[in-house]
């Protein structure tokens, strides 16, 4: 049965809610060929054959624009993340998307739109673009939606009230003058938020906060939805369990959160290195 919404009106944050208790979000970070020490890169044709399963199984993408907004949802809804707004991400999964009519969001930081991820560890020296204002423009006329991912992919609960607020109000300016619609999500970097970060971003009224695996599973607060990383090495039985939202047992949620850990020794390595980050001298 296709979810209707009377008159086309807005959704009210119960019916979000309680859609979102059957709709699985995933999160992927890079689409790519080059490889890097880590597990967020996934080869085009992985993706491809995620994207071709969900298909298969019936599954039709939405993005939370389409949650508050859209009079008609699918019976089977899916909503694929995309952290940092990679080139990549352009270049292999918008066309694998566009394919099976699969659309997505894109989580962008907005101080580093069309630059390399000099903000990153970068292990290695392996470094990657970001997408450019006109490569999102493009993938928005698709119909994918734009979020806001900080300005310059801090941890957000290490900065000062003063920076907190100026990196949240930063991305969500800078974005606005690329996206044709107002935002309505953020994806707090590293996935690391406190009641003190989600106020702000209320604040910057934003409707909807996504963090990663770790913590609880609770669509009661729409500003720490819990996502699902998808890795390297996930197969189709894995992607399997991972969107049948009641079929992830403690254990996968276990391994899933000591997977994504390491990505919080980012923060650090930028407090220590990255002082061009510092929005305040």
């Amino acid at each position: 049965m296709i979810l209707r919404n009377p008159a086309g009106e807005g959704r009210s944050s119960a019916e979000v809610k309680a859609l979102l208790q059957r709709i699985p979000i995933l999160t992927y970070h890079k689409v790519a060929l080059r490889r890097e020490m880590g597990i967020n890169v996934i080869s085009p044709n992985r993706f491809y054959q995620h994207v071709s399963f969900l298909h298969e199984e019936g599954f039709r993408s939405v993005t939370f624009w389409d949650l508050l907004n859209e009079p008609e949802l699918p019976p089977k809804a899916v909503i694929l993340t995309f952290d940092d707004a990679y080139e990549s991400i352009y270049q292999h999964a918008f066309p694998i998307l566009q394919e099976f009519g699969f659309r997505g969001v894109v989580f962008v930081i907005a101080g580093f739109v069309g630059c390399w991820n000099h903000w990153d560890i970068n292990l290695g020296g392996i470094h990657f673009r970001h997408m450019s204002e006109e490569q999102l423009q493009e993938i928005e006329r698709a119909g994918w939606e734009i979020g806001a991912h900080g300005a310059t992919h801090r941890a957000l609960t290490m900065l000062s009230g003063t920076q907190l607020e100026q990196e949240i109000r930063d991305s969500r300016c800078v974005l606005e003058r690329i996206s044709s619609k107002p935002l309505v999500s953020i994806a707090y970097p590293f996935g690391m938020h406190n009641l003190r970060v989600r106020r702000v971003a209320g604040g910057a009224a934003f409707r909807f906060g996504c963090k990663s695996i770790r913590g609880t599973n609770s669509t009661a607060d729409l500003l720490q939805l819990r996502r699902i990383p998808v890795y390297q090495f996930d197969g189709i039985p894995a992607l399997q369990r991972k969107v049948n939202c009641a079929g992830i047992s403690p254990y996968e949620k276990i391994k899933l959160s000591l997977l994504s850990a390491p990505a919080v020794l980012t923060p650090f390595y930028q407090t220590l290195f990255k002082r061009q980050l510092l929005l305040e001298k």
